[in-house]
């Protein structure tokens, strides 16, 4: 189990690499003149503000204000209700499997190395499933808000 989830880990971050390295040539942004290199035992989880279950690790940027990205870890089965955000939502699963379901659409399930992204205002709904803890990287141009939905 735990080899593979090293090489889940693997495959997610060579993808978040290509995909960064793309961004990166695409638009030009300012960067930190601190090289920032951490192992997995490293990373500095904390616990999120309004979803308490979840965890995070700041990438870069910053949330409160623009452009970032996150490592953000749900427990195996954790659901957050409906909700949208002011900005898109980027995200690169890494490990475990996240079932997504955005306004109009049916649920679709993405595992480790898949991609998933949903413009500003936009009704969504995630899950992880059952089976493990969900580990993604989430990124977005714009401030990050969670905008709880109500029903119709």
């Amino acid at each position: 189990m735990k080899a593979r989830l090293g090489i889940q880990w693997c495959a997610g971050f060579a993808i978040l690499a290509t995909l960064w390295g793309i961004a990166n040539i695409a638009a030009a942004q300012e960067t930190s003149q601190t090289p920032k290199v951490w192992a997995s035992q490293e990373l500095k989880w904390e616990h999120d503000k309004t979803l308490t279950s979840v965890q995070s690790v700041l990438l870069w940027g910053d949330p409160q204000k623009g452009e970032h990205a996150m490592l953000r870890k749900f427990p195996a089965g954790y659901a957050p209700p409906p909700h949208k955000h002011p900005a898109a939502e980027r995200v690169v699963v890494v490990a475990g499997t996240i079932v997504v379901r955005y306004a109009g659409s049916a649920e679709k399930r993405l595992g480790p190395g898949s991609y998933s992204e949903i413009p500003a205002n936009m009704e969504h709904a995630v899950k992880c499933a059952e089976e493990a803890e969900c580990v993604f990287v989430l990124a977005s141009p714009g401030p990050f808000a969670i905008m709880p939905v109500t029903s119709k």
